[in-house]
């Protein structure tokens, strides 16, 4: 049997980057990517099922053909866990890469320290002599809770982080700012208001950071915003946000994590969007052109999934181009946590957000994804000189968790896509399908092994119950048979 993976063109071929299997259902599985000329680097959290060992980092230095990698290991397996990758590449040294994390050694009160480790030697960072690691920001003996870092490489040897922490009182996002690539680290501030992520964002000369505001959570309201610096990061004022009712909690109904903290930032062309997950558990992304004020619009408010998690953007010029994880079905449970049936999407807006094309798949193979309460919080996607990368987590497929993938298409092929029609329509009659197209089109298994092509043409096709797929001239749809 011919076996691989079936894409939703026009990505390529879908490449499991993790090299293990585990038999549970404990794991979730955060994982990033960034892309800098040839250099590509794919980051996750490596586990053993019941406890979180490690962060794996995969590189490559050949635009993405070939990987090898290295992880950073749990100090005390037993005592420690690793978690929340987080990867950088510097933009005018492609040789020099950066790898965060997060280290929580006190499991009776979960306390941490965010590790971050350096390489400046190219192809050779895949030997783990040539890293050099320590903490980010003062090591306070996991004293203080923190969480969540996420890193931007600027040039001219300057890195900003930032990171969540209960050190100022409440839980902040501090901003730290390097120049000598993460030797030494100045703090830059803190904001005044508790949040739990924050991403990065550079257009030209401008440097934006997203955040989340639970300051009014007790009114059931969480607000989404950006800071800006225009001075290489080393102060940052407030620019806009939009509160949006989240409902009873942060949770959405099949997905046990705070899915509703997020805040994924992107910007270009001196316009910003962040994505969030609204209190209906659908995407949805605010646009920013100016002012003071944020514009909200729905990222997939026809298909997509019945619920919409992680939200991702990258942007080039007007557009906006966005990938999240949609709730399909109930599939299963693995005690004693339920897993659903969630599937890969994209789309595109031509428009900075003002509408978005019909949602695709960027996988066309389904996933089990752990949802109570596993799961995890951003996968990887981003765009370097028209190509589009994305890394993503499936957690629990095929009965093994921690699975990691990894892709890439042109930003050119997406709109391609979303501006053809496809050339077949599907019917269904009874437990038979009817296809008519206008050009050759091919059946699939959901296994990905090729059933039965046909030319152009009207055709009724008897199929046993199962998935299916049908794939013509770079369009590809599922079929299902009862």
């Amino acid at each position: 049997m011919l076996l691989f993976l079936v894409l939703d063109a026009p990505f390529g071929s879908e490449v499991k980057m993790s090299n293990y299997t585990m038999n549970s259902c404990m794991q979730n599985t955060e994982t990033d990517v960034k892309k800098v000329g040839n250099t590509v680097l794919v980051a996750w959290i490596r586990g053993s099922g019941d406890q979180y060992d490690g962060n794996y980092l995969a590189m490559s230095f050949d635009g993405g053909n070939t990987f090898a990698g290295l992880y950073y290991p749990s100090p005390d397996p037993t005592n420690c866990w690793i978690g929340d990758p987080a990867i950088a590449i510097q933009p005018d040294n492609p040789n020099i890469l950066f790898f965060a994390g997060m280290i929580y050694c006190n499991p009776n009160n979960t306390k941490g320290e965010v590790y971050f480790c350096r390489c400046a030697s190219g192809s050779g960072c895949t030997t783990a002599s040539n890293w050099s690691c320590s903490t980010l920001g003062p090591n306070d003996n996991w004293a203080y809770f923190k969480d969540k870092p996420w890193l931007l490489a600027i040039g001219n040897n300057t890195i900003l982080a930032n990171f969540t922490t209960d050190k100022f009182g409440g839980y902040n996002l501090v901003i730290y700012k390097s120049t000598d690539n993460g030797n030494t680290w100045t703090q830059v501030g803190y904001t005044n208001w508790p949040s739990t992520v924050g991403y990065w964002a550079k257009d030209g000369s401008n440097i934006y950071m997203s955040y989340n505001d639970f300051s009014q959570s007790n009114n059931g309201i969480i607000y989404v915003g950006f800071l800006r610096s225009t001075n290489s990061g080393s102060s940052f004022q407030f620019i806009a946000e939009t509160g949006f009712s989240f409902g009873s909690n942060t949770t959405c109904p099949n997905y046990q994590r705070p899915a509703k903290i997020h805040d994924h930032i992107t910007a270009s062309n001196g316009k910003v969007a962040i994505s969030y997950v609204d209190g209906n558990c659908k995407a949805r992304v605010a646009v920013w052109t100016g002012g003071n004020t944020l514009t909200t619009y729905p990222i997939a408010s026809s298909g997509g999934g019945t619920q919409q998690i992680l939200p991702m953007l990258a942007s080039s010029g007007d557009k906006i181009f966005a990938q999240w994880q949609g709730r399909i079905s109930s599939y299963s449970s693995c005690s004693p946590f339920t897993l659903g049936t969630w599937a890969t999407y994209w789309a595109i807006s031509n428009n900075w957000g003002q509408s978005f094309s019909a949602p695709s798949r960027v996988s066309s193979l389904d996933h089990p994804f752990s949802e109570n309460p596993m799961g995890h919080d951003y996968n990887g996607w981003v765009i370097d000189n028209g190509q589009i990368y994305t890394s993503w987590a499936n957690d629990y497929r095929d009965g093994n968790t921690g699975d990691t993938y990894y892709s890439y298409t042109s930003a050119t092929a997406l709109e391609e896509i979303v501006n053809r029609e496809k050339p077949y329509i599907i019917k269904y009659q009874s437990n038979k399908v009817i296809i008519s197209s206008r050009a050759p089109f091919t059946i699939y298994r959901v296994n990905g092994e090729k059933l039965i092509s046909y030319k152009e043409g009207n055709y009724q096709l008897n199929l046993k119950s199962g998935i299916y797929f049908i794939k013509s001239n770079n369009f590809e749809d599922k079929i299902i048979i009862r």
